[in-house]
């Protein structure tokens, strides 16, 4: 009782606030999921003495990408879902409404995009349900790539409370900008390493964990140079795009010090390669501090993101 006497009287309807997004979000994943497996139910229509499935559905199934296209069916649903689930908290709480669901509309089809590029890139992945293969990389990728329009749909994020035009909106495009080319460059520096073959033995160094890093840091220089066209600031402007500069500058050390240690594989195993690739990284920012000539290509900078514009 002493606590809650001592508690501000505006904490308790943020905390209702947020507990009641939460919920939301989590009831949009569930709803969501229902309606995903009542359309795989769909997609076997033959069980119900129905017509043959779409042929959409047989081209899925035929290369081995169910467990894939569920994802992507499942973040397609919830998105709307989530919108209409937080429409009515939105309304009540005199938000942008319209300017949320032109976010939703916007975020549905960076999720259709994802979709194409990803039955493209397809190959370079073992499938997981394919006969005799087994692999969970691509559906952590998908993952990874769709969530986040799936978190700032979800918690209530598109829908903002701020009346003045344009600037609410253009810091939550700069953040998913950010997060978006991050992931996305991560997916393609472990894609690249893990299909590595230059030679095929020096795979391990380009992989993990150095295919990680420059392409997370790739990403961010190209999320960052994507903020700074949004911004409406001069001074944020010049901020990103230094950053920028600086990610894009530790993504090409990076991948030049990955590079030359995968050539150990031709006088090496992968083990041995694997042992000498994992901590090569990780030395060349610890030494970027002391060496000026180092310094000037490798900085060790946080991906920021412009607080509270997401949630």
């Amino acid at each position: 009782m002493t606590v809650a006497a001592d508690e501000p009287g505006s904490e308790r309807p943020m905390r209702r606030a947020k507990a009641a997004r939460v919920t939301t979000g989590i009831a949009a994943v569930v709803v969501a999921l229902v309606l995903v497996l009542a359309l795989a139910l769909t997609s076997s229509p033959e069980r119900f003495g129905l017509p043959a499935s779409p042929e959409v559905f047989e081209n899925v199934h035929a290369v081995g990408r169910s467990s894939e296209a569920f994802i992507f069916v499942w973040a397609l649903i919830a998105l709307p879902v989530a919108g209409l689930l937080h429409t009515p908290s939105a309304l009540a709480r005199r938000a942008r409404v319209g300017t949320g669901w032109a976010l939703v509309a916007g975020y549905w089809l960076y999720v259709v995009l994802m979709a194409a590029v990803a039955w493209e890139v397809a190959g370079f992945f073992p499938a997981t349900d394919a006969p005799g293969k087994q692999g969970g990389l691509f559906g952590a990728a998908i993952l990874l790539v769709v969530s986040p329009p799936l978190f700032v749909v979800g918690s209530g994020g598109v829908f903002r409370e701020g009346r003045e035009r344009g600037t609410p909106v253009r810091d939550q495009l700069t953040a998913f900008a950010i997060l978006c080319c991050g992931f996305i460059g991560l997916v393609t520096g472990l894609t690249t390493g893990y299909n590595f073959s230059f030679p095929r033995a020096g795979y391990p160094a380009v992989f993990l964990p150095g295919g990680a890093l420059w392409g997370l840091t790739a990403g961010a220089a190209v999320g960052m140079g994507v903020g700074a066209l949004l911004t409406a600031s001069p001074d944020t402007r010049r901020s990103m795009s230094d950053d920028a500069k600086s990610f894009a500058r530790t993504a090409t050390a990076l991948l030049a010090l990955c590079l030359s240690l995968s050539q150990l594989g031709w006088l090496l195993p992968s083990w041995a390669v694997a042992l000498i690739g994992l901590p090569a990284p990780f030395v060349l920012f610890a030494t970027a501090g002391r060496f000026a000539w180092s310094g000037r290509w490798v900085q060790y900078r946080q991906i920021e993101l412009p607080k509270g514009v997401l949630y």
